[in-house]
């Protein structure tokens, strides 16, 4: 009886410990999931946030990116983009919030693909964005270049991946 009070015991305290070190030590790939995902979640709002979490939730975003980030959005319908600069991301953020009532945003099929050095890392997703009183959503595929700045992985670049439109060319030839 005592043996396997003593095997429990220590297996409790190896789990503890494995669960420990996962917790305080991710793998990178987690770590870029995580931020990337806590990020979507500050872009979104809904039109029952008040003005004081709208302004707090636009200061916060750009903590998200490197001082000298790009972001280069080309979505197909809309005008073309080009943020240089954490304070043209903030700008940006309190425009769009002033002028949307609400927005959803997720990202979905997060692949990360990590550096040798392991200092960076490109993180290709799929941005999918809801605007609050509309049935359709906005889907479009990214490129998020990522760095590691002390603890943090900070995004450096996000690119607008370009998939097939409707100006490519397409052609089936049977035999």
């Amino acid at each position: 009886m005592q043996k396997s009070l003593r095997l429990i015991l220590v297996a409790a305290v190896i789990g503890l410990a494995i669960w420990g070190w996962r917790v305080l030590f991710p793998s990178p790939e987690h770590a870029i999931r995580s931020r990337l995902l806590a990020l979507a979640k500050t872009a979104c709002f809904s039109s029952g946030d008040g003005t004081m979490l709208r302004a707090y939730k636009a200061q916060a975003l750009p903590d998200f990116f490197t001082p000298d980030a790009t972001v280069s959005l080309e979505m197909r319908g809309y005008e073309s983009y080009l943020l240089q600069g954490r304070s043209d991301l903030q700008a940006a953020a309190l425009a769009a919030m002033q002028h949307v009532s609400g927005l959803r945003v997720e990202f979905l099929d997060i692949n990360v693909t990590l550096a040798p050095d392991r200092q960076s890392a490109v993180a290709n997703l799929t941005c999918r964005a809801t605007r609050t009183g509309e049935r359709d959503f906005i889907v479009q595929e990214f490129d998020f270049h990522m760095k590691k700045v002390g603890r943090d992985w900070l995004i450096e670049r996000v690119d607008s991946v370009k998939t097939l439109s409707a100006e490519s060319k397409f052609s089936l030839s049977f035999a």
